[in-house]
């Protein structure tokens, strides 16, 4: 199995907890991090900015509530006998089966993201199936079909490349809607426009609760419902469904600043984020209520070669497929046709599987001919 080092400081940044110092993997801002099992994973926290702060890891995210995970994990102070001087580490061997993580600062709160621990590329043994495989064998499986052997570095590079831009064709075929969610969105007096924005990078996005997010929600592709909820998390709670409108229906509102309950919500969606405008702007009644959302996130990127794509495994064959397709218009041009109808047959049949059934009930109709 592989040892991978992540270069670990400190400075200020955005993350999912707002602003103030933040963990930086690797010069990114509090990333989520993929820890497969069976590898070793050292982090260097050698760096100065690290001398006020304990890397560790926990159960719990922000290790809220306390829950610290030790399984595996080795502490090495640096040269000064702490961290943030030269050799200090923490090294984490994953164990098979190892929970989801979260990376946090055991003195200041808010610092770190998720590291989740997929298995390399197997299937768990147990009930729960943990994973598919991991980005390298899918990329040395699609290389298989169209004949190249020995791929090198170059190959890996433009092969993950295509297979992001396989992605984003699958999101605009809709087929994405296993990144379906659910939040509440917090209304704020006189405020009509909500953002999510694409990654913590872009900015931070409106406050959110519950749900399948956090406090913050990103990489949002667009908001399929919305209803005004009442009392959120009471017993009374309550709510009124909104009705998308579109662009001319919005722009035909007369006095767009109109204060009141919204009961109608339009969806602007840009490179870096997606916007819910709200109408009628929420007045001081509304505020402190919440409006509901289900919505589609976009389909995470490739990253790591030891990720694991995305996609749910009865998607699996026809990513492989798709990208076969895609590296034989560089690679095997006499491949192409064949690849793009396996392709598509791979993917019909992904998409007529990626439904749940409904009853149906059949009436046979009455007739009664006329009598002569």
């Amino acid at each position: 199995m592989a040892t991978i080092t992540y270069t670990v400081t400190v400075a200020s940044g955005t993350n999912q907890y707002g602003t103030g110092n933040k963990w930086y993997i690797n010069g990114a801002v509090s990333p989520d991090l993929n820890l497969v099992e069976g590898n070793t994973y050292i982090f260097d926290t050698s760096d100065s900015t690290n001398a006020t702060h304990i890397f560790a890891f926990s159960t719990s995210p922000n290790n809220s509530p306390a829950a610290p995970y030790t399984t595996g994990v080795t502490v090495t102070p640096g040269s000064g006998g702490s961290t943030g001087t030269a050799g200090s580490k923490i090294t984490i061997v994953v164990g098979t089966y190892a929970p989801t993580l979260y990376y946090y600062c055991t003195v200041h709160s808010g610092m770190g993201a998720t590291a989740f621990t997929p298995a390399a590329g197997s299937i768990s043994n147990q009930a729960t199936f943990e994973s598919t495989f991991t980005i390298d064998e899918v990329i040395e499986d699609a290389y298989e079909r169209c004949g190249v052997q020995g791929i090198t570095g170059y190959q890996l590079k433009t092969a993950r490349r295509s297979l992001n831009i396989l992605f984003q064709e699958w999101g605009n075929r809709g087929i994405h809607y296993w990144e379906v969610g659910n939040t509440n969105v917090l209304l704020v007096q006189g405020q009509a426009e909500y953002t999510f924005y694409r990654s913590t990078a872009d900015g931070a996005s409106s406050t959110t609760a519950g749900g399948t997010s956090t406090t913050l929600t990103y990489g949002l592709a667009d908001i399929l419902e919305a209803t005004y909820r009442r009392n959120y998390n009471n017993s009374d709670q309550s709510d009124s469904p909104l009705t998308k409108v579109d662009r001319s229906t919005y722009t035909a509102f007369s006095n767009k600043t109109a204060q009141g309950t919204p009961s109608q919500f339009w969806v602007q969606r840009f490179i870096d984020k997606t916007t819910m405008t709200l109408y009628q702007t929420p007045d001081s009644s509304a505020a402190g209520n919440y409006i509901y959302i289900n919505f589609v996130k976009r389909i995470t990127d490739a990253g790591a070669y030891d990720n694991v794509g995305d996609i749910p495994n009865r998607f699996v064959p026809c990513m492989v497929s798709g990208l076969a397709y895609y590296l034989a218009q560089k690679w095997a041009l006499e491949r192409v046709q064949q690849l793009k109808l396996l392709y598509e047959d791979e993917l019909s049949r992904a998409l007529a599987e990626d439904g749940s059934p409904t009853s149906a009930f059949i009436s046979p109709k009455t007739y009664y001919p006329t009598a002569s």
